[in-house]
């Protein structure tokens, strides 16, 4: 292919182009060093990196900021927060004993299993709102009988037995659900 083929394409006059550059760069005079002459794109490259570096630092101020503001709400609303779990747990706890039948309903749900010659010793609710009867009586197989066919006290087991007098008072306790 001859020269005059090549300089016609595109890719020849771009390569010409080319080299043209190159013989203008290789053979132009060596020029002082003007520090004027390289403070514009120095600056200009420079903004270019402060850009996202100064986000970056802003960032990390601000985020340190709304953690160390995070942190002053924690430490300044612990009480409140404090307060409302422990009157959330006292409200459920509040629930749970509404729900369940008062001393007297029980006193009548008693009258109602128990034969005649036993008797109520005791009808309390302890400290964790759990129902605790003794009942006095000659035979204590009679009263746990008694007490399994009636629905209202369904929730009532066993806790043991003492001997007192000529009767065997047993203690019943409701379980802890």
């Amino acid at each position: 292919m001859s020269d005059q083929q090549s300089g016609d394409s595109l890719t020849g006059r771009l390569a010409a182009s080319v080299r043209g550059w190159e013989v203008a760069w290789r053979d132009r005079p060596a020029a002082p060093f003007e520090p004027r002459r390289w403070m514009v794109p120095a600056g200009v490259a420079l903004l270019l990196a402060a850009g996202p570096l100064a986000t970056i630092i802003g960032a990390k101020i601000i985020a340190g900021n709304a953690r160390a503001d995070a942190a002053q709400l924690d430490k300044k609303l612990a009480p409140r927060i404090a307060a409302a779990k422990a009157a959330a747990s006292d409200r459920a706890e509040l629930i749970a004993l509404l729900r369940r039948p008062g001393l007297g309903q029980v006193a009548d749900a008693l009258a109602r299993a128990l034969p005649p010659e036993a008797s109520v010793q005791r009808i309390e609710r302890n400290q964790a709102g759990l129902l605790e009867v003794e009942i006095s009586t000659p035979d204590p197989d009679r009263i746990r009988a008694a007490i399994r066919r009636e629905p209202a006290l369904a929730g009532l087991r066993d806790a043991g037995q003492r001997q007192v007098d000529v009767m065997m008072v047993v203690t019943f306790r409701e379980r802890a659900r």
